[in-house]
């Protein structure tokens, strides 16, 4: 069984080379995988993982610092706009819609999710800058997609497991590429975030509603109900063919990490069913 992990936001290596960053996210996440699909009344499960590493295509400034920095471009305004809306954030409408108060938004969702300011500061402002950087640079989007769909081409999974922006890029990259798998797990995705994600992604939406590859044979989905980068987290309610798209918790502290996702037991149920 190959599974092929395409990785989220927040995964830059500034200090390694793409192999060597791409191998020590290999290894991390193997450990999970083994982890979660392994009981003791159970036969073990022959697979093998490799990672779609992309993010030093996206670097900003040879590293990902600034993690507190909400000093938005126009257009990064923009993206939070609608992620915020989108998490129930209440907006100041009194100076208009562009009018984005971006620390008292985090501050609120913050105290809602009851998690540090800082914390939600650094995976906001690190979705946002990342989606952003992919969907506004033409040339680093098709070598962000390029890459995946080589690694699609060499690797050919059974299984793809794409989390946060990861799942946009696979996305495209499988429709793309048209090469069949079997099956395509989504964790943590922002692909049905409307205004900002939805309707951006190649190919768009026909009459409200996005579908399926038609190269992949099941589209499985998982959000934890806490993590607000997967917004909203229910995906067949903005793409058709989803086989199965629920809801789990990876831990009140654990926000949107791939790991935790592994180890959950809805996850490790699926993967456990695949293999």
């Amino acid at each position: 069984m190959n599974i092929l992990i395409v990785h989220g936001i927040g995964n830059y290596k500034p200090s390694l080379a793409a192999d060597a960053a791409a191998a020590m996210l290999q290894n991390g996440w193997s450990t999970d995988l083994l982890a979660s699909t392994s009981s003791p009344d159970s036969r073990d499960f022959d697979f093998s993982v490799s990672v779609a590493y992309y993010a030093h295509i996206l670097r900003r400034s040879n590293s990902q610092s600034g993690a507190l920095d909400v000093n938005f471009s126009d257009e990064e305004a923009r993206l939070f706009l609608s992620w915020a809306d989108a998490c129930g954030v209440p907006m100041e409408y009194a100076q208009g819609r562009a009018f984005v108060p971006l620390r008292q938004a985090i501050a609120w969702l913050a105290q809602k999710e009851s998690r540090s300011v800082e914390a939600v500061t650094s995976l906001v402002v690190r979705f946002i800058r990342e989606v952003n950087d992919y969907f506004t640079s033409g040339a680093r989007r098709d070598e962000v997609r390029g890459l995946v769909e080589n690694e699609i081409k060499s690797k050919r999974p059974d299984l793809i497991i794409a989390h946060s922006l990861g799942s946009v890029v696979a996305y495209e990259a499988l429709w793309n590429s048209g090469l069949p798998v079997d099956r395509l797990l989504t964790v943590g995705s922002p692909l049905g975030l409307r205004g900002g994600i939805f309707e951006r992604v190649v190919p768009g939406p026909v009459e409200g509603l996005g579908r399926k590859p038609d190269n992949v044979g099941q589209w499985l989905n998982v959000a934890d109900r806490g993590d607000i980068v997967a917004v909203p987290r229910f995906l067949s309610k903005s793409y058709r063919g989803i086989s199965s798209d629920r809801e789990t918790s990876i831990g009140m502290f654990a926000f949107h990490g791939l790991s935790r996702y592994l180890q959950s037991t809805v996850v490790s149920q699926l993967i456990r069913e695949t293999l």
